[in-house]
């Protein structure tokens, strides 16, 4: 029963961060991750507050390739 729950919410995080991305065209979205993916970077140098978010932002930029990819295959 604990599944459930746990499924049930992350489920609904997933579908809002997913709802708040297709506002976006692509490459709209691509340059963004990839600012922010900049700014990531030049903080490495002092504490990063979210070590991991480095890794997040480069999962994210390649997720976004894929799709702009796979939609010129299509054409």
């Amino acid at each position: 029963m604990a599944d459930q729950k746990t499924d049930k919410k992350v489920t609904k995080k997933t579908t809002k961060k997913v709802e708040a991305v297709k506002s976006f065209p692509l490459p709209e979205q691509l340059t963004a991750k990839r600012a922010e993916l900049l700014t990531a970077q030049q903080g490495l140098g002092s504490t990063l507050s979210n070590p991991h978010a480095i890794k997040v932002i480069k999962k994210d930029i390649a997720r976004i390739l894929t799709k702009i990819n796979a939609t010129k295959g299509k054409k």
